[in-house]
């Protein structure tokens, strides 16, 4: 398998990401952790009020071996040690691990049809974030701006270029099988590239990529709903209308990369009124809202909410339903999580007219998952991008 093959099935670029990360990062030749380390970093990231002695009955280890695994990544930077835990029981008080939000970062970005999030996420998880809009910009303008919000971030956040252990890039639209993404037409010069490769060479760091509304709701797991729920689906509204399904913790992919991609459930004839955000603002043009230049200002006419977009909302609402109700049966969540750019007021008008189709049989009703709207903003996919980097190379 050469290199570009092997890119395109794992949407990184280059095949061996290490090669282009600093000495310091490349603690074990080609890789940054090992197995070992890998799975204490994971359960630290997991879990914040981690122990040292509650993570060695966690491990397939001895305690000297937890211990001396410890001490090997808080010499080398990447765990704190804080302040001591009184046990639950008996026994010695243990300290509270902590990840060094100082040992790197790792930069996000989200590009839509009409706007690009930004975000930087030191070790720990902390994150900023900037956004910027794009109207049919070239791909070496919205480069070159990116290079610019990269450096504001950086300065921002007090790292240099070289504490970057990669870039996650998260664009709209589906996964080919060339490695090359299929977005919305107002992105479409941007599937002429190899978007991976592209911003690696670009930027000279490591580039993971995904599609938007995976990374959205990988954001939403670890950060949002997802610490009451191991199982959801992330449906993002945007433009176009997908989802990002959140399986034990872990987003699930697919054979293809396209797991989630729910706009296959429509038929060609319904494609026009599926709940896309894009069609919404299509439709308030038509009936004279000529003010209304991009998504972002679709919250003008949802507080209060429009005829014109009530109306919309009643013709859409049956192909919601149809989503929500496969999604439940396919899936199985606990939650499905409103997410993307919506505005609340829309998402909750979704919400009133949901419906499932399950029915009691023998007196008694399947579970059903929580309808909830996300409380994370608008730079979630940027933010879940950023996370694809330390998930691919230490958690």
């Amino acid at each position: 398998m050469n290199c570009d093959q092997m890119s395109a099935q794992f949407r990184t670029f280059p095949s061996d990401p290490t090669s282009l990360l600093p000495l310091r990062f490349r603690r074990h030749g080609a890789a940054v952790v090992s197995g070992n380390e890998r799975q204490m970093l994971s359960a630290v990231w997991q879990d914040p009020e981690q122990t040292r002695a509650s993570l060695t009955g966690q491990m397939e280890l001895t305690q000297q071996s937890v211990h001396r695994l410890l001490s090997t990544l808080h010499g080398d930077g990447m765990v704190l040690f804080g302040p001591l835990v009184p046990p639950k029981h008996k026994g010695k008080p243990s300290p509270r691990l902590l990840l060094n939000p100082r040992f790197g970062c790792a930069l996000g970005v989200s590009l839509d049809t009409d706007r690009v999030g930004v975000a930087c996420m030191d070790f720990a998880g902390g994150h900023v974030t900037r956004q910027f809009s794009i109207a049919g910009d070239s791909v070496t303008a919205v480069l070159d701006r990116l290079d610019a919000e990269f450096d504001a971030l950086l300065a921002q956040t007090r790292f240099g270029r070289d504490e970057v252990l990669g870039i996650g890039f998260a664009i709209a639209g589906y996964l080919m099988k060339s490695g090359r993404y299929n977005p919305p037409d107002p992105l479409v010069h941007w599937s002429e590239i190899d978007l991976a490769r592209c911003v690696s060479e670009r930027f000279g760091l490591p580039c993971w990529t995904d599609n938007s509304a995976n990374t959205a709701a990988l954001c939403e797991a670890i950060f949002g709903l997802g610490r009451q729920h191991r199982d959801l689906v992330y449906l993002s509204f945007n433009y176009g209308f997908g989802a990002g399904i959140i399986n034990q913790g872990d987003l699930l992919r697919g054979a293809f990369g396209n797991a989630g991609e729910i706009g296959m459930i429509f038929t060609p004839e319904e494609s026009g009124i599926r709940p896309a955000l894009g069609l919404l603002l299509a439709r308030l043009r038509e009936a004279g809202h000529d003010d209304l230049h991009d998504i972002e200002e679709l919250d003008r006419v949802t507080t209060p909410m429009s005829p014109h977009v009530t109306s919309w909302v009643a013709q859409v609402a049956p192909q919601l339903n149809r989503v929500i109700n496969a999604v439940t049966a396919v899936a199985d969540p606990a939650c499905i999580v409103f997410g993307g750019q919506v505005p609340r007021a829309l998402a909750q008008a979704f919400i009133d007219r949901a419906e499932f189709y399950a029915r009691p049989r023998h007196g008694h009703l399947n579970p059903l998952p929580e309808l909830a709207i996300s409380s994370l903003g608008r730079e979630t996919p940027a933010i879940g991008a950023a996370c694809l980097p330390l998930k691919a190379l230490v958690f």
